[in-house]
């Protein structure tokens, strides 16, 4: 997620200050999201760690893309997350036309403590850059 964001974003590569990351195939890539405010952690309050393995659910792909992006924020909320901690970011990438949803065609959810797939961050940033 951190190199997709890199490469799309143009953001420079940086140290990681994450103690889990240093070392890492893409700790450099973690640095600079994390240098841009894109992250801030995966263990709050103390967000030491990033947890570079574990997958990245929708939920967390709409807060990175929401703080990377400076996007104002959505009206819109899908069925399932309303009270969500990502509420929030998911209806600005709603707002934006950046996601439909993940139940097409009623598309009436987001599923944001789902995976997000390599395919779909793709169109995420597609649709978020490749306008």
């Amino acid at each position: 997620m951190a190199a997709f964001l890199v490469r799309a974003l143009r953001l420079p590569l940086e140290d990681t200050s994450f103690s889990d990351s240093e070392g890492h195939l893409f700790g450099d890539e973690i640095g600079a999201i994390a240098e841009a405010g894109v992250t801030f952690g995966c263990n709050p309050p103390d967000n030491t760690m990033f947890c570079p393995n574990d997958d990245v659910t929708r939920g967390q792909m709409a807060a990175f893309l929401y703080r990377a992006l400076d996007l104002p924020p959505g009206g819109k909320s899908f069925d399932d997350t309303g009270g969500h901690v990502f509420e929030e970011d998911v209806s600005a990438l709603a707002g934006a036309k950046f996601t439909y949803g993940c139940n097409p065609p009623d598309n009436t959810m987001f599923c944001p403590d789902e995976p997000v797939t390599r395919g779909q961050m793709a169109a995420f940033l597609y649709r978020a850059l490749g306008r």
